[in-house]
Parts: C-alpha cells; sequence; structure tokens
C-alpha cells in the first residue's frame, strides 16, 4: 500500500507509508495532526517559524510534536524513535541508507532521561538541519 499525503496549512512534509504496519490513511493522520495543534496551541509566529523549517526552542513547541511523533507513529513511550517507520514515512530523493544515516545520526536513546517532549524536540530540531529538512524546504518553496 502506498500512501503519500501532505500536511497543508501548517507543514509542508512529504511522506511515504509503504508497510502494512500503517492502518491510518493521510487524511486521518493530517486530522491527528489538527488535533496536535488544538490541544497544543501555538503562537502565530511560533507556527510561521515551524512552517519554514524552523522550529522554534520554546516549551510551546515540546508537547506539539511529542503530539505529531505519536500520531506518525514513528515514536513510542518508553521505547522511543522507530528508525525504520521514520525511514519509510520521509521521502526525498536520498538513497535509504543514506535516510538511514541521517535519521541514526539524529535519534539518540536518550540516555540524559529528558521528558518525551524534549527528546522529540532534539531530534525533529536535528532532522531539520539535515539534508532531510534540507530536501522539505526545497520541496515548500516550488509549492
Amino acid at each position: 500500500m502506498d500512501i503519500k499525503w501532505i500536511l497543508n496549512e501548517q507543514f509542508y512534509i512529504y511522506c511515504q507509508a509503504v508497510s502494512e504496519r500503517v492502518r491510518k490513511s493521510g487524511s486521518e493522520i493530517n486530522a491527528d495532526v489538527k488535533k496536535c495543534f488544538k490541544e497544543h496551541p501555538l503562537t502565530a509566529e511560533q507556527t510561521a517559524q515551524i512552517k519554514l523549517m524552523e522550529i522554534p526552542d520554546v516549551p510551546e513547541v515540546r508537547p506539539f510534536l511529542l503530539c505529531f511523533s505519536l500520531a506518525l507513529d514513528i515514536f513510542s513511550i518508553p521505547e522511543g524513535f522507530h528508525v525504520e517507520r521514520m525511514r519509510d514515512l520521509i521521502l526525498t530523493d536520498l538513497s535509504d541508507d543514506e535516510k538511514l544515516q541521517i535519521i541514526h545520526k539524529c535519534v539518540d536513546r536518550n540516555e540524559q532521561k529528558s521528558p518525551a517532549g524534549e527528546w522529540t524536540f532534539r531530534v525533529h530540531k536535528c532532522l531539520v538541519t539535515s539534508k532531510i529538512g534540507d530536501f522539505a524546504k526545497a520541496k515548500k518553496a516550488k509549492a
């Protein structure tokens, strides 16, 4: 099953789900993300920064990113990030090996025992400053 979706309005993230474990449609995931924005509202400035793939380092963003990661099924508590799921969801012109190298560089085992929101913030911040983030920014600029 191939599901391609775009989270519009707030995010321009291009993803592809390619495994049987995916049970949600793109519209269901989009609804989950909208729910995250409703449950964890951000200011207009914070939202604008996120649209530009510049994740602001403010406390309000962390619960949103946690909710977002849980909705995408790329993160679970207490296990953390699911690298293979992340690889499958991220649609770029990079090879799977290149994506995995970047993801492994960004994902940590949370040895410092940070709260889940801080952990997800750290990983998302790393991803948007990588080649993966560069690809998403370039796609958004073309849109």
